[in-house]
């Protein structure tokens, strides 16, 4: 164990599962947001697409869509210029996938909203933009929020697919180490620890942030 917590790349891909889980988690949750507008709209246009996203993203196993998105440059010449880089390629393939989850939990968050509560601000005078902004996201951020934390624990356990595109992340870097120690079960214990202490500090801020929420009610 002392062997791998004395290994620079070890923490180096520590780090590279903290950027890749924060990055894909914050772009996820915008555009999931979009999205979750999106299907709800009353518009074709706007409404059939982000179904078909949504469809299409939650049915495709992330470990297919890491290859594929890896090896899209063959494809299309232009994107080697960002894809060729096996950490945006990752982080494009699971903001891809990530974002028709998390569409979900926004949608979710929206219905949760009661219909009284846009009536009122409409008698008040409060146009569409403003209930939405105002009264109605605030309202479902709330209530998405505890889903949307689980959802970054979820990001954080997938990391562990992008060795498969030359990515040298925790579990990736604890196999090297693994082949030169010969003590696999002290790494593994080692490396999920890891994964664990990664986890806590967002999901303290998530549990902190929910009671400061319920205190304002």
């Amino acid at each position: 164990m002392l062997s791998l917590l004395s290994d620079v790349d070890f923490w180096q891909a520590t780090w590279t599962v903290i950027k890749l889980s924060l990055l894909t988690w914050g772009c996820s949750i915008v555009l999931g947001f979009v999205l979750a507008l999106a299907k709800q709209s009353p518009r074709k246009l706007f409404n059939l697409p982000a179904r078909l996203y949504i469809w299409l993203f939650r049915s495709l196993p992330l470990l297919v869509l890491l290859i594929f998105v890896y090896n899209l440059p063959q494809l299309i010449p232009a994107s080697g210029k960002v894809l060729s880089n096996p950490f945006y390629a990752g982080l494009f393939a699971l903001v891809l996938t990530e974002a028709a989850y998390m569409a979900e939990i926004h949608r979710g968050g929206l219905l949760s909203v009661a219909k009284g509560q846009r009536e009122a601000a409409r008698a008040l005078g409060i146009g569409r933009l403003g209930t939405q902004r105002l009264i109605v996201v605030p309202q479902a951020f709330r209530i998405a929020l505890p889903t949307l934390t689980n959802e970054y624990v979820t990001i954080v356990k997938l990391t562990s697919l992008v060795s498969v595109i030359a990515i040298t992340e925790l579990l990736k870097s604890g196999r090297e180490v693994i082949t030169t120690s010969f003590s696999p079960f002290e790494i593994l214990f080692c490396v999920a620890g890891l994964y664990l202490l990664i986890n806590l500090p967002l999901s303290k801020m998530a549990s902190r942030l929910e009671r400061r929420l319920a205190q304002s009610d």
